[in-house]
């Protein structure tokens, strides 16, 4: 009995293993063929897609070319949004004077800020954002008196080139600490 069995086994792994031989070399022999006798320039494609070309390699190249023209105009007009927030504390001037808080917008985007400054007991009188931290010429924005003795301004426009532009303000209340801040966001182009 032992011997039968031995022997049914024997059989059994001989035969396990032509299977797996057989499968090895129809699979080689099947990509060797495939490789060696069918170009993908000779297999005819019907043009269901407008694409003006009549073999399976041709329509490959002509989709991806789509694609990536489709693709680079897409890119074209993303945006990246990101939010932009600032905010120091500085003593008060009678005169406009820098505050110390700049903003600065990066190249090709557009942003929008607002800038605030003031509460009831520092009576703010002024607020201007300028292109300098020296002096208050290129002004971009600038705010007045508010009832409620705090002011802000609010600024929207595109940049070309990143730009920085400095906070200045001025103050009935001379020598006292105040805050300013701005919180706003640019949208800059993908690329």
């Amino acid at each position: 009995m032992q011997e039968k069995v031995g022997e049914k086994m024997k059989v059994n792994l001989k035969i396990m293993i032509g299977i797996v031989i057989a499968v090895l070399i129809s699979i080689t022999s099947s990509y060797v063929l495939a490789e060696t006798l069918i170009n993908s320039k000779d297999v005819v494609y019907e043009d269901n897609s407008n694409l003006a070309v009549n073999n399976v390699q041709d329509a490959i190249d002509g989709t991806c070319s789509k694609i990536d023209t489709r693709l680079k105009g897409i890119e074209d007009e993303l945006y990246t949004v990101k939010p932009i927030t600032g905010r120091t504390r500085f003593t008060t001037t009678s005169n406009f004077s820098y505050t110390g808080l700049s903003v600065t917008f990066p190249a090709n985007s557009y942003c929008t800020i607002t800038i605030g400054n003031g509460w009831s007991s520092k009576q703010p009188r002024g607020l201007i954002l300028a292109g300098s931290k020296d002096t208050t010429s290129h002004t971009l924005a600038e705010s007045t008196l508010n009832e409620n003795a705090i002011i802000y301004t609010i600024y929207s426009g595109y940049f070309e080139s990143e730009t920085t532009y400095y906070v200045w303000t001025k103050h009935a209340l001379i020598g006292e600490t105040d805050e300013v801040n701005y919180n706003g966001w640019c949208a800059t182009k993908y690329k």
